[in-house]
């Protein structure tokens, strides 16, 4: 027989004796849920700390923090116990984590996007549904003969058991975005895959869901079942006919670049309550109702990045920790009992493994990048520890079994991941073999450019330098703009090919937007689309590309690209610009971008400074103090542009306590660096050029050894410390 715990609720505080009268305040509710916050918020986060640089998702320390918490460690001193994590706490703790919960899967429902598993083609369905099936064969095969339910009712059975091994092959988006995200591998190729691969599993499982629903039902009787389909049908009618429409009226009331109306917000969260309460009413359970519903918001901006501004803080660094923590709370390490249960998740784990890793190969994918993309689907979260919980509270399985679950499914997630992301190198696509550069483009080959804007401020100076390319029908220029947008209000990125209308007749700019309100991506466009028409035909093509992605992986669009277009020149914007008002103004994740892509680019890569602010001279120079003599002496020749180098090597010209030693964004190279400075205050532009670095031996790194290699690779001796300092440009004001 369970053992029951009575006990009569507190006062949530502030009646209760404090301790100058002898009291506890922990007595109180209010006072106990905060120490047990500050607690597992502060535990959870060491853990991912110390566990963040071995690869381990977020998810493995929170739940990690909980077990340590819990009856495994530190709940087995009854002192403890009975202080912070008393019996009379665990309602009100639930109560906290289950309804934060809810809004924690409305928000990951908004920022998925359905239709990506169909836009990325068959890869990702393939491999979906060929890792899913080998799973589930698998794994119901250890299933049969001895029950792992107590249920002695065989069609009872039967559901609980197929509902089990369906959630042990099923790979779920919401696991397996944020362990991308954490990895900074959202943009990869792998990434997408994985995506979309998850994506036709969550289908699988979202029907799975309706089925077990129904199943549960007719165990009661034939006409049980039928209301209950019928529920689930007007619940999904009310989302689709009712709040969607609602949903797409509020994005076309708000006008572009303005926030959505307070009052709107409040509504949504709002539905998402009613829609929770109807959910648990009918069996299908709050969470599946909120997901529906956050299915039905448009991703992005403004609505779904509004909600997500929103939920977002409380969600992250409080609800979700909490939630995990209160599983590892009830996981006790020493109930786990070794057995059959361990045989079918690892049956699990090798059939999604083999099944995902024989469709990569059969699609032609590379042998490591199977590995990892079959490791990666491997992962445990959210979904898993959801549905534990859910067969525990309805006394599907015992606390032996919840323990053995969840410590099982966390242990192959930590091996999994860091696995898979040791073996999988998204640069690798981009070790080109061939010298794809400016230097040694051939005179009558045409200039391909892939210019990357971040906002409306570079058009100008973009536009500038490829005037001064002076692109003829007979040295043509290839343009690919890419418009670099963070993500927001999204799960997935989004990589967006314009349709360009160059007719007379119509509006210059995308089709999407011909009858729309004109943007800031259309402004863009524009301007880029009157520069190729300015030329004569055959001079100037271009092509136009949105990324919407996290930046700390934005490089893998941008060398895609590049890689994709054989283009010679990334030309990038420097983080920091001059403001009207005087100052500079940084734009951190710009900065990250720029620094990642000239560390892996396939081509040379261009840095431009624009100063808005060019006749060649040189100048040989032999120490810091000509470096410096030298480019002022710039500012009085009038120059528009300047153009510097930048070493493979990290090789400065004064060695040790030179120019290095004090340098801001060391990725731009010594005399970049000290021409982009703000204490470096000159009229003109600066172009900072890099080559592309086939050996490795990249200048963005600091610290490298100072080592020269010659072009035979073999030893030589180091050239004189000298440094041509070359100016340039084709245009004046």
């Amino acid at each position: 027989m369970d053992k029951v715990d009575c006990y009569v609720v507190p006062q949530t505080t502030g009646t209760s004796r404090n301790i100058f009268q002898g009291g506890s305040p922990l007595s109180s509710s209010l006072p106990l849920l905060g120490v047990q916050l500050v607690l597992i918020v502060s535990v959870t986060r060491v853990l991912y700390f110390v566990f963040k640089p071995l690869k381990q998702p977020r998810v493995v320390s929170e739940i990690m923090g909980g077990i340590i918490l819990g009856p495994s460690l530190l709940c087995r001193y009854e002192g403890f116990k009975q202080l912070v994590f008393p019996a009379r706490g665990e309602p009100v703790l639930n109560t906290v984590a289950t309804f934060g919960l809810m809004y924690v899967i409305f928000l990951i429902g908004v920022r998925m996007d359905p239709m990506q598993a169909v836009r990325s083609g068959k890869k990702g369905v393939t491999i979906g549904l060929s890792g899913f099936l080998l799973a589930l064969a698998l794994t119901a095969a250890g299933c049969s003969g001895d029950a792992l339910s107590e249920e002695e009712d065989m069609s009872m059975r039967f559901t609980f058991l197929f509902a089990l091994t369906a959630t042990l092959s099923v790979t779920s988006f919401a696991v397996l975005s944020p362990i991308l995200s954490e990895l900074s591998l959202l943009n990869s190729d792998l990434g997408r895959i994985a995506m979309s691969a998850s994506m036709t599993t969550d289908g699988i499982a979202w029907l799975i869901m309706v089925g077990y629903v129904l199943a549960e039902a007719y165990l009661v009787s034939p006409a049980t079942s039928l209301w209950a389909f019928i529920s689930v049908a007007a619940l999904v009618a009310f989302i689709l006919l009712v709040v969607r429409p609602i949903a797409l009226l509020v994005i076309e009331r708000t006008p572009a670049g303005s926030p959505v109306d307070e009052a709107y917000v409040f509504f949504f969260l709002l539905i998402v309550l009613l829609v929770g309460l109807y959910s648990d009413i009918i069996g299908t359970n709050s969470f599946h109702g909120a997901l529906m519903l956050g299915l039905a918001i448009p991703d992005g901006p403004p609505l779904g990045t509004a909600l997500g501004e929103k939920i977002e803080a409380m969600v992250t660094g409080l609800i979700l920790p909490l939630y995990y923590t209160m599983t590892g709370l009830s996981t006790d390490m020493w109930e786990v009992h070794w057995g059959r249960l361990q045989l079918v998740l690892l049956l699990g784990w090798f059939g999604k493994f083999a099944g995902v890793l024989a469709s990569s190969l059969l699609l032609e994918i590379p042998a490591l990048d199977a590995v990892s993309l079959s490791l990666f689907m491997n992962s445990k979260g959210i979904v898993e520890v959801i549905t534990f919980s859910f067969f525990l509270t309805n006394k599907l399985i015992d606390k032996h079994m919840f323990s053995a679950l969840v410590f099982s499914s966390v242990a192959l997630t930590a091996v999994s991941v860091p696995v898979a992301s040791l073996l999988y190198d998204p640069a690798r696509r981009y070790a080109v073999y061939k010298r794809r550069t400016v230097q040694h483009l051939k005179a009558d080959a045409d200039l391909r450019i892939l210019a990357c804007i971040h906002d409306e401020s570079h058009v100008q100076g973009t536009l500038s330098l490829l005037e001064a390319s002076y692109a003829t029908p007979n040295t043509p220029v290839a343009l690919c703009l890419l418009q670099l947008v963070e993500i927001a209000g999204r799960s997935a990125p989004v990589f967006i090919p314009h349709k360009l209308r160059r007719s007379a007749s119509s509006r210059i700019g995308p089709t999407s937007s011909a009858n729309a309100q004109s943007t800031d991506s259309d402004r863009i466009i524009n301007a880029f689309l009157q520069y190729e028409q300015r030329h004569p035909e055959g001079a100037v093509s271009m092509q136009s590309f949105t990324t919407i992605s996290p930046y700390s992986s934005m490089h893998d669009e941008v060398c895609r690209l590049a890689v994709d277009k054989r283009t010679s020149l990334i030309l990038l914007h420097y983080h920091k610009r001059h403001m009207l008002a005087g100052g500079m103004r940084a734009a951190m994740g710009l900065r990250v971008v720029n620094r990642k892509v000239l560390e892996v680019a396939p081509c040379s890569v261009g840095v431009f400074v624009d100063r808005n602010a060019g006749s060649v001279q040189e100048e040989l120079v032999g120490d810091m103090e000509k470096i410096v003599e030298v480019l002022r002496g710039l500012d009085k020749a009038g120059y528009d542009l300047v153009i510097v180098g930048m070493r493979h090597r990290w090789y400065p010209v004064m060695s040790a306590n030179g120019l290095s030693d004090w340098s801001e964004c060391p990725e731009l190279g010594v005399i970049g660096d000290l021409l982009a400075s703000s204490d470096f205050d000159t009229p003109y532009s600066v172009l900072i050029m890099k080559q592309q670095d086939q050996g490795g031996l990249n200048a963005a790194v600091p610290g490298a050894q100072d080592v020269w290699h010659g072009d035979d690779g073999a030893g030589a001796p180091a050239p004189e410390r000298t440094m041509t300092t070359a100016v340039s440009s084709r245009y004046r004001q």
